[in-house]
């Protein structure tokens, strides 16, 4: 398991102009070897640099792990960072401790150099037996956030196709900030070997039909009080579907692969897939060739048939 954040719109599709619930911006990251990039979304380092240049008070980020490179558009994100923190700014930046591994050291040092800034490390595992902090989110002020599949991390700002949401409905910005406050409380107790109290069984799914947004996170016993399942609300809301479900992936793959094989087999989102399938929704999936690999191959040559 891992702690995971997903904004689900509802009623607006995730498409350019069609996108427009108040409170809600679509951000993407269009990789710069192709021609996908639309004139209606902004990017994030523009997004990113805007939220930094508008902090007064404070700036929270959860994210896996830090990666910069000197000479690119990711710089001006770390270098308007660094702006916020000089002006006095306080900022609490949250790293998963699988995560400093896959930093860059030099980022890390540049990151603990900027004046106001807090970085502490968080060993998920040690919460869930085996997960990582694999949200990425940020708020600022308590009145704008984001949240994203973009990692802190300049890969993500030039080369590879990431989306996100701007978000300033307060009571979304609210549940953000409540997730990170979750997590930021836990690397404390952890960090003294404490245990960390386990929250009730979470917010019942709530139906499509109910709010135009919601915010769902992973696992459930860690989410703060009005934050739902995603584990639940995700096949509930596939269980909704009446036309067409279309879903985008890195992998789609209900089971553990590489040299351990140490995780089970997880069908819980691949058989709401099927169900809705089965009753004849249409499903599109989308996911990289990475996919095509043995044997997360066979799974979706199952899922053809």
């Amino acid at each position: 398991m891992r702690r995971a954040l997903l904004a689900l719109l509802a009623f607006a599709p995730l498409a350019h102009a069609d996108f427009a619930i108040p409170g809600y911006e679509l951000v993407q990251t269009v990789p710069l070897e192709t021609t996908l990039g639309s004139s209606d979304l902004r990017d994030p380092v523009t997004v990113w640099s805007q939220l930094f240049d508008s902090a007064k008070s404070e700036i929270v980020i959860g994210q896996f792990y830090a990666a910069g490179k000197a000479g690119t558009p990711f710089d001006k994100v770390i270098e308007r960072l660094a702006a916020a923190g000089q002006r006095g700014v306080k900022i609490r930046f949250l790293l998963d401790k699988k995560g400093v591994g896959l930093s860059e050291p030099a980022t890390l040092a540049q990151l603990r150099q900027i004046p106001n800034l807090e970085l502490r490390i968080l060993d998920y595992s040690k919460l869930t037996g085996n997960g990582i902090i694999h949200a990425k989110y940020l708020a600022v002020d308590r009145k704008a956030a984001f949240v994203g599949s973009q990692n802190f991390d300049w890969r993500s700002f030039s080369h590879i196709h990431e989306t996100g949401l701007l978000i300033t409905d307060p009571d979304m910005v609210a549940q953000v900030q409540a997730v990170f406050e979750q997590d930021w409380q836990a690397q404390a107790l952890v960090a003294a070997n404490l245990a960390v109290p386990r929250m009730s069984a979470g917010m019942a799914p709530t139906g499509m039909a109910a709010a135009p947004a919601q915010l769902v996170s992973s696992p459930a016993a860690f989410n703060p009080a009005g934050v739902a399942d995603s584990e639940a609300v995700l096949p509930a809301l596939l269980a909704e579907a009446k036309n067409e479900v279309r879903v985008q992936l890195l992998d789609y793959a209900p089971l553990s692969y590489g040299p351990q094989h140490t995780r089970p087999y997880y069908g819980v989102i691949d058989n709401a897939i099927r169900a809705a399938a089965a009753r004849g929704v249409t499903i599109k999936l989308m996911v990289s060739n990475w996919n095509t690999e043995q044997p997360a191959i066979a799974y979706l040559k199952s899922l053809a048939m």
